[in-house]
Formats: structure tokens, sequence, C-alpha cells
């Protein structure tokens, strides 16, 4: 792992006990635009990582059987399924994600990745996601 690489991995675990109590704060106010999260498809909510205490309510009432973080370039392929799944391009998957969360930014290596997948997808070289 490069200088920078691990420079970056440390901030992002230096800043996210401060961030996590800044959104959880966010969501709590009357006037909040920032919900906890979205309902992207009947599949797909997209927003920060559940606390413990909202689980049981996740489960219960959104049905939530998996969730999946966007930190890492792998991760990305949530994004590329629900692409699929609605026939959108790139760029509509994207668009569509910033109409429903604004503050959400979908990364270069986020893009490439769905860009490879659509690709993928066209050619017919790669599993449809179920």
């Amino acid at each position: 792992m490069g200088v920078a690489a691990a420079l970056g991995a440390g901030a992002a675990r230096l800043l996210f006990y401060p961030t996590l109590l800044y959104t959880a704060l966010r969501a709590q106010l009357p006037a909040s635009r920032r919900p906890w999260f979205h309902r992207i498809d009947r599949a797909v909510l997209l927003g920060a990582l559940p606390l413990r205490g909202r689980s049981r309510r996740l489960v219960a009432e959104e049905n939530v059987r998996a969730v999946l973080t966007l930190n890492e370039e792998y991760e990305t392929r949530f994004l590329c399924c629900s692409a699929q799944l609605h026939h959108w391009s790139p760029q509509e998957a994207i668009e569509a994600i910033a109409k429903i969360r604004p503050h959400i930014l979908i990364r270069r290596k986020q893009v490439q990745v769905l860009e490879s997948f659509h690709r993928d997808v066209t050619a017919g070289t790669t599993a449809k996601c179920q």
C-alpha cells in the first residue's frame, strides 16, 4: 500500500466517528432533508449504515436482508444491479441516485466500475443480477 493510500485510509478511519455523530444528529432534526436512508427501488435502500438500534426496525418494516456499504470499489456492484434492473445507462443510474440523495458523491472509480459493468452487460459477457 502506498503512502497516499495509507494516509487516506487512516484519515477515513479518524473521521468516521465524528461524521457518524454529525449524520445521526442531522437525521434527528425536525426539518432535516437528509433522512437516514431513501428507497431507490423495491430492492434497494440507499443511505447511512444502520445503527444497531435501527436494524430490527429495518428488517421488520423495510424487509432489509443485507447491508452493503459503498466505501470500496467492489461494492459499486449494487449500483450496477440497479442500473441493470431499470435499464439505465451509467449516467442515468448516477442521475437517479443524485435525485434521491443529492449529497452522495459517486467517485470516479465507482463510475469506471459502473461503465465497465454496463459494457459487459451490453456485450452479453456478464451474468444478470438476481
